[in-house]
């Protein structure tokens, strides 16, 4: 819980030095990808952690990425995985180049969206294999309702592939505040299957923090209780 609160107050001081943003970063969601992308020359910082809260063997994750828009379809992504285990410190595990492409029509603003993105993670270790991941997004907003949909498909190298899917439903409070619900999964095993309720708080659309509490399923089929915080952050006009 220490690295959980220490997370929180950091996230907070960045949310008070931001420039003002328009929410076009394709980030609504924590487990859910959304198709849009950063109109041209916009760039994003992004700030996602995942933390146990019970006895699980990895105590936390953290992902800082950067964002940026390339033209009105197309988006490139950087990321790096981080991750505390039980009992050791911090180490960095990944590096993970992305391309996101806007499928729909950018200058429609309503009706359903699509997209497609290609991630290939990079391990740090030698011993430790690379990962392709490919994603099929859809979203729609209906008044004050959003939901998302994601076809994902894994394929380590030298190992096999996991196809899965990733659903979100969010409901706007307010013109700031939302809520809603997430889930996440392979179809051929149980373990890393997750559900969270989620609170979305944007600030005049400076920046958008993110607020997830659920569980995940582990290897001999229980499940662990865990908390994500994501953070969204415009650096440029």
């Amino acid at each position: 819980m220490t690295h959980f609160r220490a997370a929180c107050v950091a996230c907070l001081v960045l949310c008070a030095t931001v420039f003002p943003a328009h929410a076009h970063h394709g980030q609504d969601f924590l487990l859910v990808e959304s198709p849009q992308v950063p109109h041209p020359g916009d760039a994003y910082l992004l700030a996602n952690g995942a933390f146990a809260l019970g006895d699980a063997e990895e105590q936390a994750g953290f992902e800082p990425a950067l964002l940026v828009g390339v033209t009105p379809r197309i988006a490139f992504e950087l990321h790096a995985h981080t991750e505390k285990p039980a009992g050791e410190s911090w180490r960095y595990e990944a590096t993970a180049p992305a391309v996101h492409l806007l499928l729909s029509d950018p200058a429609r603003h309503d009706g359903l969206k699509a997209g497609l993105s290609a991630e290939y993670e990079i391990a740090r270790a030698a011993d430790e294999a690379d990962n392709l991941q490919l994603r099929l997004g859809i979203e729609r907003a209906s008044g004050a309702m959003k939901w998302a949909g994601n076809l994902v498909y894994d394929h380590e190298r030298g190992g096999g592939d996991t196809v899965g899917a990733a659903l979100g439903w969010r409901r706007q409070l307010g013109e700031r505040l939302a809520v809603g619900v997430e889930a996440q999964g392979a179809f051929n095993h149980g373990e890393g299957r997750e559900l969270l309720g989620g609170l979305y708080w944007e600030h005049a659309q400076r920046w958008t923090l993110k607020f997830g509490l659920g569980a995940v399923q582990d290897d001999s089929g229980g499940y662990d209780p865990l908390a994500r915080l994501g953070l969204v952050l415009r650096l440029r006009d």
